[in-house]
Protein backbone atom coordinates (compact mmCIF):
# COMPACT_ATOMS: atom_id res chain seq x y z
CA UNK A 1 0.00 0.00 0.00
CA UNK A 2 1.04 3.62 -0.89
CA UNK A 3 1.90 5.44 2.21
CA UNK A 4 2.20 9.04 0.89
CA UNK A 5 -0.44 11.65 1.40
CA UNK A 6 -3.27 11.77 -1.55
CA UNK A 7 -2.74 13.83 -4.53
CA UNK A 8 0.79 14.51 -3.85
CA UNK A 9 -0.03 16.53 -0.59
CA UNK A 10 3.36 16.01 1.64
CA UNK A 11 1.75 16.78 5.08
CA UNK A 12 2.47 19.40 7.31
CA UNK A 13 5.97 19.09 8.88
CA UNK A 14 5.54 18.03 12.20
CA UNK A 15 9.47 18.71 13.49
CA UNK A 16 8.38 22.73 12.49
CA UNK A 17 4.84 23.15 13.51
CA UNK A 18 4.34 20.12 15.98
CA UNK A 19 4.27 18.51 17.99
CA UNK A 20 0.45 20.21 19.02
CA UNK A 21 -1.41 22.20 16.92
CA UNK A 22 -4.65 24.25 18.29
CA UNK A 23 -7.67 24.84 15.86
CA UNK A 24 -9.99 27.19 16.75
CA UNK A 25 -12.93 26.42 15.63
CA UNK A 26 -12.13 22.99 15.31
CA UNK A 27 -15.22 21.12 16.12
CA UNK A 28 -17.47 21.03 12.01
CA UNK A 29 -16.38 22.05 8.71
CA UNK A 30 -13.15 23.16 7.77
CA UNK A 31 -12.50 23.38 11.06
CA UNK A 32 -12.46 19.65 11.76
CA UNK A 33 -11.50 18.96 8.30
CA UNK A 34 -7.78 20.41 9.60
CA UNK A 35 -8.00 18.48 12.31
CA UNK A 36 -8.45 15.28 10.51
CA UNK A 37 -5.52 15.86 8.11
CA UNK A 38 -3.75 17.46 10.69
CA UNK A 39 -4.33 13.90 12.95
CA UNK A 40 -2.76 12.10 9.73
CA UNK A 41 0.41 13.90 9.75
CA UNK A 42 0.32 12.93 13.32
CA UNK A 43 -0.16 16.10 15.43
CA UNK A 44 -1.65 16.08 18.44
CA UNK A 45 -4.75 18.37 18.78
CA UNK A 46 -5.79 20.87 21.14
CA UNK A 47 -9.55 21.43 19.50
CA UNK A 48 -12.05 24.29 20.73
CA UNK A 49 -15.45 25.39 20.00
CA UNK A 50 -18.85 27.06 21.80
CA UNK A 51 -20.62 23.58 21.40
CA UNK A 52 -19.32 20.90 22.82
CA UNK A 53 -21.14 17.94 21.50
CA UNK A 54 -19.43 18.37 18.11
CA UNK A 55 -16.10 18.36 19.93
CA UNK A 56 -16.83 15.25 21.58
CA UNK A 57 -17.94 13.87 18.51
CA UNK A 58 -15.13 14.34 17.00
CA UNK A 59 -12.60 13.68 19.35
CA UNK A 60 -13.76 10.53 19.70
CA UNK A 61 -13.17 9.45 16.28
CA UNK A 62 -9.71 11.25 16.15
CA UNK A 63 -8.72 9.02 19.31
CA UNK A 64 -9.87 6.32 17.60
CA UNK A 65 -7.34 6.41 15.09
CA UNK A 66 -5.40 7.23 17.72
CA UNK A 67 -4.62 10.40 17.83
CA UNK A 68 -3.82 12.37 20.95
CA UNK A 69 -6.93 15.39 21.90
CA UNK A 70 -7.96 18.09 24.38
CA UNK A 71 -10.78 19.86 23.63
CA UNK A 72 -11.98 22.94 25.06
CA UNK A 73 -15.67 24.60 24.71
CA UNK A 74 -15.08 28.23 24.65
CA UNK A 75 -17.03 31.05 23.26
CA UNK A 76 -14.86 33.37 21.87
CA UNK A 77 -16.99 36.24 22.25
CA UNK A 78 -15.99 36.61 26.46
CA UNK A 79 -13.42 38.48 27.18
CA UNK A 80 -11.25 36.15 29.18
CA UNK A 81 -11.60 33.52 26.43
CA UNK A 82 -7.88 33.24 25.73
CA UNK A 83 -7.03 32.58 29.43
CA UNK A 84 -9.71 29.35 29.49
CA UNK A 85 -8.07 28.06 26.71
CA UNK A 86 -4.59 28.56 28.16
CA UNK A 87 -5.75 25.96 31.32
CA UNK A 88 -5.79 23.50 28.53
CA UNK A 89 -2.21 24.75 26.60
CA UNK A 90 0.26 26.14 28.56
CA UNK A 91 1.46 22.47 29.58
CA UNK A 92 2.30 21.38 25.78
CA UNK A 93 4.36 23.34 23.03
CA UNK A 94 2.11 24.31 20.57
CA UNK A 95 3.81 24.74 17.24
CA UNK A 96 0.60 25.30 14.65
CA UNK A 97 -2.18 28.01 15.23
CA UNK A 98 -5.23 27.44 12.93
CA UNK A 99 -7.69 30.20 13.63
CA UNK A 100 -10.96 29.29 11.99
CA UNK A 101 -13.45 30.78 13.82
CA UNK A 102 -15.38 33.90 12.50
CA UNK A 103 -19.00 32.69 11.28
CA UNK A 104 -21.36 35.64 11.19
CA UNK A 105 -25.17 34.29 11.01
CA UNK A 106 -26.63 37.72 11.79
CA UNK A 107 -27.09 40.07 8.88
CA UNK A 108 -28.89 43.13 8.03
CA UNK A 109 -28.03 46.84 8.01
CA UNK A 110 -25.34 47.76 10.25
CA UNK A 111 -27.40 51.00 11.57
CA UNK A 112 -30.49 48.63 12.49
CA UNK A 113 -28.09 45.92 14.20
CA UNK A 114 -28.53 45.69 17.90
CA UNK A 115 -24.96 46.55 19.29
CA UNK A 116 -24.22 43.26 20.27
CA UNK A 117 -24.03 41.94 16.87
CA UNK A 118 -21.22 43.92 15.64
CA UNK A 119 -19.34 43.52 18.82
CA UNK A 120 -19.40 39.64 18.63
CA UNK A 121 -18.17 40.22 15.28
CA UNK A 122 -14.83 42.12 16.38
CA UNK A 123 -14.44 40.04 19.33
CA UNK A 124 -14.18 36.84 16.87
CA UNK A 125 -12.33 38.45 14.04
CA UNK A 126 -10.38 40.78 15.44
CA UNK A 127 -9.55 40.47 19.28
CA UNK A 128 -9.55 37.16 19.32
CA UNK A 129 -7.67 36.64 16.39
CA UNK A 130 -5.20 39.10 17.69
CA UNK A 131 -4.70 37.61 21.10
CA UNK A 132 -4.37 34.35 20.42
CA UNK A 133 -1.87 35.18 17.34
CA UNK A 134 -0.05 37.40 19.68
CA UNK A 135 0.16 34.63 22.69
CA UNK A 136 1.06 31.58 20.65
CA UNK A 137 2.76 33.40 18.16
CA UNK A 138 5.63 35.24 20.51
CA UNK A 139 6.21 31.40 22.27
CA UNK A 140 7.08 30.23 18.43
CA UNK A 141 8.93 33.08 17.92
CA UNK A 142 10.84 32.92 21.32
CA UNK A 143 11.13 29.03 19.87
CA UNK A 144 12.36 29.45 15.94
CA UNK A 145 10.10 27.57 14.49
CA UNK A 146 6.38 27.14 14.32
CA UNK A 147 2.98 28.23 11.88
CA UNK A 148 0.11 30.08 12.17
CA UNK A 149 -3.35 29.90 10.01
CA UNK A 150 -5.73 32.63 10.13
CA UNK A 151 -8.75 32.05 7.97
CA UNK A 152 -9.73 34.89 5.97
CA UNK A 153 -12.88 35.25 3.63
CA UNK A 154 -13.92 36.49 0.45
CA UNK A 155 -15.62 39.27 2.08
CA UNK A 156 -12.72 40.93 3.44
CA UNK A 157 -11.93 41.94 -0.27
CA UNK A 158 -15.23 43.82 -0.70
CA UNK A 159 -17.98 45.29 1.38
CA UNK A 160 -21.34 43.42 1.16
CA UNK A 161 -24.71 45.05 2.74
CA UNK A 162 -25.92 43.50 5.82
CA UNK A 163 -22.67 42.31 6.34
CA UNK A 164 -20.64 45.05 6.92
CA UNK A 165 -19.04 44.42 10.44
CA UNK A 166 -18.25 41.26 9.11
CA UNK A 167 -16.27 41.90 5.71
CA UNK A 168 -14.59 45.02 7.93
CA UNK A 169 -13.18 42.44 10.24
CA UNK A 170 -12.19 40.14 7.63
CA UNK A 171 -10.60 42.66 5.52
CA UNK A 172 -8.36 43.27 8.91
CA UNK A 173 -7.43 39.87 9.19
CA UNK A 174 -6.24 39.89 5.62
CA UNK A 175 -4.00 43.06 6.26
CA UNK A 176 -3.27 42.37 9.77
CA UNK A 177 -1.45 38.71 8.93
CA UNK A 178 0.66 40.44 6.18
CA UNK A 179 2.04 42.50 8.30
CA UNK A 180 2.58 39.54 10.78
CA UNK A 181 3.79 37.23 7.93
CA UNK A 182 6.67 40.17 7.56
CA UNK A 183 7.11 40.33 11.17
CA UNK A 184 7.37 36.49 12.28
CA UNK A 185 9.17 34.91 9.21
CA UNK A 186 12.76 36.45 9.69
CA UNK A 187 12.02 34.25 13.63
CA UNK A 188 11.37 31.04 11.81
CA UNK A 189 7.79 31.11 11.99
CA UNK A 190 5.23 31.23 8.77
CA UNK A 191 2.28 32.97 8.87
CA UNK A 192 -0.52 32.52 6.23
CA UNK A 193 -3.70 34.07 5.34
CA UNK A 194 -6.21 31.65 4.17
CA UNK A 195 -9.13 32.84 2.11
CA UNK A 196 -12.21 30.54 2.40
CA UNK A 197 -15.25 31.00 -0.10
CA UNK A 198 -18.59 29.37 0.28
CA UNK A 199 -18.58 26.59 2.26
Amino acid sequence: MDARPPFGRDGMDLQKYGPWALIVGGSEGVGASFARQLAADGFKLVLTARKIEPLEALKAELEAGGTEVRIVSADLKKPHVLDRVREHTDDVEIGLLVYNAGANDTRGNFVDLPRDVPDGVIAINVLGQTNFARHYGKMMCDRGHGGIILTGSTGGYLGSPTLAAYCASKAFSRIFTEALWAECAPLGVDVLHLNIGFT
